[in-house]
């Protein structure tokens, strides 16, 4: 990372070439915060610096995507272990300043055809959009002509506004709608075209759950363009763009190809003369029921359980093979009389919904999720938690998941391959990681998606999503006043966010993850020096002079394993000179020396033998001590003969023995 950053931190040079100026803020591109950046090998380029925390898991891919209605990424850059995006400025405004009044041929020359063409090529990559609202999109001064946003910048569809989503993706949080489907891009697209067609956006003033109460009333087509005056020629596009039944909606090759006042037929949604009552409201179609039921789960538990919902499926909508699916989802899951009541956010519900709409998300613990988007999930609910007990239950949902996936993908859910594909995923990459428990799920955010940040809380703001940029933090973060030496001693030099980051990236190289040596026994500040030591080996040779002098006592410590004091004075040097150095892998090995410690321990334990042989001469026998002291006085050596053993002894144990 070749980078810098002036005195006044107001400006930042990445790869030796374009200048950020971190105070001119420009207004959020693309869902990202964004700031002025300036191109110093050209004279005049400019370009606007983004700085994402959590994109797309296939930014990658996104990154190398062009297209004339999209906005490229330029390049991207790592500064500090933060990710830079470059990119073009827009041509012009967004459509969130103005729509304007577009007619039917300006639509179909300037965004039907150009963005057909887009998703077109998108799905050949096996890719989704997510991302077409009127503020990712620009058209230039005075041109009919519209441009999209970058790619992969956000996690996918989390900044759409709910208008702009279909029901199946809708009804769920920003972050759990996943990456979807081309025919999500295309309801998208649809809902633009209408916007520029009537010069305002359907159901202005409405709030997200009255827009959703009207749009399972009356259908999503009905609800944008009642009252609408639509040109003629589009209506029947509109309608099927706009279904609330993927099945219904054009490709987008029908879309490239398509002529004015082209015809689009959609196959109609009959609904129920006598509407089914659940919590106030009246229901007129499976799809809307399968709503309110996560609205209400215990009223229509109950429902299932006196047999209302089959009854009214079968008689009403004459729907009798959904009906038998409906009975046959609650007998499996519903308990038998007499037993205990039935938590309505339980399988019985999950399983009757799927029945109800099969392109229903899933619905589980009170939440509306596609399974895939379950590690982002867990992304919002560690850094932006919804509710107190928010990141509890993602955590259970998602250790429930994939530690019971047979349980999801049972007969009772019709239609539903692509949440089986989904699970498969999640349980596949659950085994692949052979973690359990907290450690798995934590581990889940970064094991699927690579550009995320770390969510400690303790660097949030830093977003370092390289392992040698959270290296460098650390190293300007070990001072007291930020790591006192009790929270030292006690948790180490990392926090549970921080090991699961780096240990992901470790495995990602084929480096075993480290915590197990925290399982051996070791103290949980010298185990994270060992998993620092290999991410610096493996990632970045910059110096850790700071971190390994915090660590310098803790390890002097250690050094008292080593019996003798020549040895521990001389390693004590050489641990000194190593956390200057700042090398950890080195500054370990100083006293990590199995080598050395057993040569030290045989040695003191020769020394301790040569004691006991030394003692045994002092104590032997009267008779030969005396005749031993006469031969000594007669020779004149007895004196010294006692000095050198004392000398000896006093030698030995300074040595070993203190």
């Amino acid at each position: 990372m070749a980078d810098t950053q002036a005195d006044n931190s107001q400006e930042l040079l990445i790869a030796e070439r374009y200048l950020i100026s971190l105070d001119h803020k420009q207004p959020d591109f693309g869902g990202c915060a964004t700031y002025g950046a300036q191109d110093m090998t050209a004279s005049g380029a400019s370009y606007l610096a983004l700085a994402p925390f959590a994109p797309s898991a296939r930014l990658s891919e996104f990154m190398f995507f062009r297209h004339e209605s999209v906005i490229p990424i330029q390049t991207h850059e790592y500064c500090q272990g933060a990710l830079w995006l470059l990119c073009p400025h827009p041509p012009g405004p967004s459509l969130a300043e103005s729509l304007g009044l577009w007619t039917e041929s300006q639509l179909i020359d300037g965004v039907i055809r150009p963005f057909a063409g887009l998703l077109q090529k998108l799905e050949a990559a096996n890719l989704t959009c997510r991302s077409i609202r009127p503020d990712n999109m620009f058209v230039g001064q005075g041109l009919h002509k519209i441009v999209l946003g970058p790619l992969g910048v956000t996690a996918p569809a989390e900044k759409q506004p709910v208008l702009f989503e279909p029901l199946s993706s809708a009804v769920c949080r920003p972050s759990a709608r996943g990456e979807g489907t081309t025919d999500c891009d295309i309801f998208s697209l649809g809902v633009i075209i209408l916007a520029l067609a009537i010069g305002k956006l359907p159901l202005e003033g409405l709030s997200d759950a009255d827009i959703l109460k009207r749009r399972f009333e009356i259908g999503t087509p009905a609800a944008y363009m009642q009252d609408q005056k639509v040109p003629v020629g589009l209506r029947s596009l509109l309608t099927a763009m706009l279904a609330d039944d993927p099945h219904n909606r054009p490709s987008p090759r029908d879309l490239v190809t398509i002529a004015p006042s082209k015809v689009f037929t959609v196959r109609p949604v009959i609904p129920a003369r006598i509407p089914l009552m659940i919590g106030g409201n009246a229901v007129h179609t499976p799809q809307a029921l399968a709503w309110y039921a996560g609205r209400h789960p215990a009223e229509f538990s109950s429902l299932l359980q006196r047999k209302v919902v089959s009854n009214w499926l079968h008689g009403e909508l004459e729907l009798s093979v959904m009906a038998s699916l409906i009975e046959q989802a609650s007998a499996s899951f519903l308990p038998a009389g007499g037993s205990k009541a039935v938590d309505p956010a339980t399988m019985v519900i999950t399983h009757a919904i799927s029945v109800l709409d099969p392109a229903a998300p899933m619905f589980w613990g009170g939440i509306w999720f596609w399974p895939e988007a379950l590690p982002q999930m867990m992304v919002q609910a560690t850094v932006r938690p919804d509710s107190p007990d928010d990141e509890r239950t993602v955590r259970n949902i998602l250790s429930f998941m994939v530690g019971n996936s047979d349980a999801f993908l049972s007969a009772h859910l019709p239609q539903r391959q692509r949440q089986r594909q989904q699970i498969s995923a999640l349980s596949g990459m659950a085994r692949r990681m052979a973690l359990k428990g907290a450690e798995l799920v934590r581990r889940f955010p970064y094991e699927e998606n690579s550009f995320l940040s770390c969510l400690s809380k303790k660097c949030l703001d830093a977003r370092i999503s390289v392992p040698e940029g959270l290296l460098q933090w650390l190293n300007r973060h070990v001072g007291i006043e930020d790591l006192p030496d009790d929270m030292l001693a006690r948790s180490g030099f990392l926090d549970e966010q921080m090991r699961s980051f780096l240990e992901m990236h470790c495995a990602r190289q084929g480096i075993i993850p480290l915590s197990q040596s925290q399982k051996a026994g070791l103290p949980g500040w010298l185990a994270d020096l060992t998993l620092l030591a290999a991410v610096q080996r493996k990632f970045d040779s910059t110096p850790l002079s700071f971190l390994a002098q915090r660590a310098l006592p803790l390890l002097e410590a250690e050094l008292r394993q080593w019996r003798s004091k020549s040895s521990r004075a001389r390693r004590r040097v050489r641990l000194g000179k190593a956390a200057e150095n700042g090398n950890l892998g080195v500054f370990l090995a100083t006293v990590n020396d199995p080598t050395g410690l057993r040569l030290d321990q045989r040695q003191a334990q020769e020394a301790e033998a040569e004691i006991r042989n030394l003692m045994r001469v002092l104590d032997e026998a009267p008779e030969r001590k005396a005749a031993n002291d006469r031969e000594a006085r007669n020779s004149g050596e007895f004196f010294s003969l006692l000095t050198g053993i004392a000398v000896a002894m006093a030698s030995i144990w300074l040595e070993f023995c203190q």
